[in-house]
């Protein structure tokens, strides 16, 4: 039976079965259906309960007498064959199977029993996330693999081969200020893959930008196509698991996946346009870039903070990225000096606010000059929480003003925010953060996060602009 290829139907089921005992994960999925926004009927599915997290538990599928259209697996993996022949005989959409025990365990039975899977939704035209998978999470329609998400939508599409890092990356990227707009963790990919992904966010206009973390391909050829077309449309981020030999090993048995050699990997990066990330976090750092930075493609900076050693280490990081800090012209050396609590002081790109400026109000009009100043390309901004001279509550205020200032700047600009040591200043710069993006200023942690970001964001840019003219605002 042909399937359907247009995957619009998986993040918007009008009726969703979990189908589970009382003591696995279908009571989370329930759970999170009902008490997070999801507006279609929720069945429990499980023969040896009356009731399960106050719903009624159908004995089996066919019991159901309204329709199904997505069906989430919480059963053992023998199970699961007869399962789907019980959805495909009730006419289901799709299935999300959470249930371990397929190839990934390297064994003949595991593997014969994916294949029973694969061979029963190509005959029936069921399509399939995972198995050993996470699912969906799409804010937007109350769908959730975890209670902790948040039920904000944003513009980012994750695709996530693991589950743990999808439960990651949801919890994460919107704390930083990259909303999800869908993700999808599939698993061993027996049928929906990652391919088929990235070809529905490709044409997905609710999507902005994509990130996804693969461990392998099912079709070389077919991620290449659907890696190009994605990347010639938005930005596209993606991290690799499985590097190494050890990498490799470890994603096979994680979920069964056949990665190709590091060298092939690259090549695919290369032709591709895509954004090849290094690390999780930087995975959510680009994201966050990409989602609320006017496109760059220079790589002048200026910056502007305190703390001397912050700036030398600053210098360091950025020039080793290619990055350079042009002296700052007598205009803009004159404009500074309004500012200054000590007459005759020598200004200097890093610009030390330590010793520049009288209040934290003044910052804006500082911020405002140098946004003008047509030499530069890129503002930088940095603060720390924990340094001397100066108590909690001062540090508080002229942290909030420099973000506050943030409201005049036209140009690319990011904000590093460093030295949160203790619980107290950890939260704060986590409200910082948010207070930031929602002005349109992505933060960071360190210098090092900050410059290995800003320079993929650049070589994106530069070379969307080689290949289809000059560079727009987002």
């Amino acid at each position: 039976m042909q399937k359907d290829l247009d995957l619009s139907f998986l993040f918007s089921p009008r009726s969703v079965a979990v189908v589970g005992g009382s003591t696995g994960m279908a009571p989370y999925f329930l759970t999170d259906l009902i008490n997070k926004g999801f507006e279609g009927r929720v069945y429990s599915v499980n023969p040896n309960k009356n009731e399960l997290v106050g719903l009624k538990c159908y004995p089996t599928l066919r019991d159901i007498s309204e329709p199904v259209d997505h069906v989430i697996v919480a059963i053992s993996a023998r199970l699961v064959p007869p399962l789907l022949m019980e959805c495909a005989a009730k006419n289901v959409k799709a299935c999300t199977i959470f249930s371990a025990g397929f190839s990934e365990l390297g064994t003949e039975e595991g593997r014969r029993l994916e294949k029973e899977i694969v061979d029963i939704s190509g005959k029936n035209g069921l399509r399939i996330i995972g198995p050993n998978c996470m699912g969906i999470y799409c804010p937007s329609t109350g769908l959730h693999f975890s209670a902790d998400l948040q039920e904000k939508s944003g513009s980012l599409g994750l695709i996530c081969q693991s589950g743990t890092v999808a439960t990651y990356l949801s919890r994460a990227a919107p704390l930083r200020g990259a909303c999800i707009n869908k993700a999808v963790s599939y698993g061993n990919a027996c049928d929906i893959n990652e391919s088929d992904l990235l070809e529905h966010y490709t044409q997905d206009s609710d999507i902005e930008v994509i990130a996804a973390y693969i461990e392998g391909v099912k079709d070389g050829k077919r991620f290449l196509e659907a890696l190009k077309k994605a990347a010639r449309t938005k930005p596209t981020i993606v991290l690799k698991g499985g590097k190494t030999e050890a990498g490799i090993a470890t994603a096979a048995s994680h979920t069964g996946a056949l990665s190709s050699s590091i060298q092939v990997w690259n090549a695919i990066m290369r032709q591709s346009g895509a954004i090849p990330a290094d690390h999780l976090d930087q995975l959510i750092d680009l994201s966050l870039l990409f989602l609320c930075t006017p496109p760059c493609v220079g790589r002048r900076i200026v910056m502007v903070g305190l703390g001397g050693g912050v700036s030398v280490l600053a210098s360091d990081a950025f020039e080793t990225y290619g990055f350079s800090f042009p002296d700052l012209s007598e205009q803009i050396k004159a404009g500074l000096l309004r500012f200054s609590s000590a007459p005759g002081s020598i200004f200097k790109n890093p610009v030390d606010t330590a010793i520049a400026f009288k209040n934290p109000d003044a910052m804006e009009d500082v911020l405002r000059m140098l946004n003008d100043w047509n030499e530069v390309d890129l503002l930088l901004l940095h603060h720390g929480y924990d340094i001397p001279g100066g108590g909690r509550a001062q540090l508080s205020t002229a942290i909030g003003k420099m973000i506050d200032a943030t409201s005049v700047i036209s140009k690319p600009a990011a904000l590093v925010l460093y030295c949160a040591a203790d619980p107290e200043s950890y939260q704060a710069s986590v409200q910082d953060q948010q207070k930031g993006w929602a002005g349109g200023i992505p933060s960071f942690a360190s210098m090092e996060s900050a410059a290995a970001a800003l320079d993929k964001f650049v070589w994106y840019h530069q070379r969307k602009a080689r290949h289809h003219g000059p560079a727009s605002s987002n």
